[in-house]
């Protein structure tokens, strides 16, 4: 079988964590970012950032050699054109800005023909995204969850006129890479697909109680944590690193 290859745009936490597990499953990454010190960044991200190879190998997942083997089939660039000339397809993970995200699309449309195009975004419909390149049928979302080492959960999301050969490639691609998929349809007028939604709409009820004084913050934790199995509850969480609107 021929060696497979993706390109991944952005090499933020999400990016880099997306090139590594890609790189540690087989594939030739070439990861581009926009400059020469945020490439070094991310390549520095996936050595020694959170959950990265330094930590596989201290934690046994991973030896020196396998170690340096991963590092072998990753390049860092800020040649668009290089990093996604030949590759089987490319996951865009910048910010999460609908305009930035545009304007890679866009840029993606003029440097690839016929590849499938993935979104990483955590919530903007893919036909918004899909609207900036010439043939919307190669573009879908493959939602990675953070931190993407670990995490298993992938959401793929199709607009109606996405390719159902895009939509089998993201399902094999997840399958490979050993993690858990759900196959969903877009919805252009909400925001945060499914896990999203759901994990926002107990968010917002949570805050809602205590702001009833109806309990406090660490009791409405350890009824979720206790009584529904969550490993952190809502109000922890925020606390430890994600952002509460």
């Amino acid at each position: 079988m021929a060696q497979q290859s993706a390109a991944v745009v952005g090499g933020g936490i999400m990016g880099a964590g997306i090139a590594q597990v890609l790189a540690r499953n087989g594939y030739e990454v070439a990861v581009r970012e926009i400059n020469e010190e945020l490439a070094d960044e991310a390549r520095e991200r996936v050595i020694s950032g959170n959950y990265g190879l330094e930590d596989a190998v201290e934690g046994g997942y991973l030896s020196e050699e396998e170690k340096d083997e991963v590092l072998d089939r990753m390049t860092f660039t800020t040649d668009l054109d290089a990093a996604t000339d030949g590759t089987d397809f490319t996951i865009e993970a910048v910010t999460e800005d609908l305009a930035i995200k545009g304007q890679v699309f866009r840029d993606l449309d003029e440097v690839t023909d016929d590849q499938p195009l993935y979104s990483n975004t955590s919530g903007f419909a893919v036909t918004s995204i899909a609207n900036a390149v010439d043939d919307p049928s190669r573009v879908a979302v493959t939602h990675f969850f953070n931190p993407v080492a670990v995490m298993d959960m992938v959401e793929i999301v199709q607009a109606p006129e996405t390719d159902e050969a895009v939509v089998e490639r993201a399902e094999e691609l997840v399958d490979e890479l050993g993690k858990t998929r759900v196959t969903i349809d877009d919805d252009p007028g909400s925001y945060g697909f499914l896990a999203n939604r759901c994990h926002a709409a107990m968010r917002e009820e949570a805050k809602k109680i205590v702001d009833e004084g109806i309990a406090t913050e660490e009791q409405v934790d350890k009824a979720l944590e206790d009584g529904y199995n969550l490993p952190v509850g809502p109000f922890s969480l925020a606390g430890i690193g994600e952002e509460w609107d």
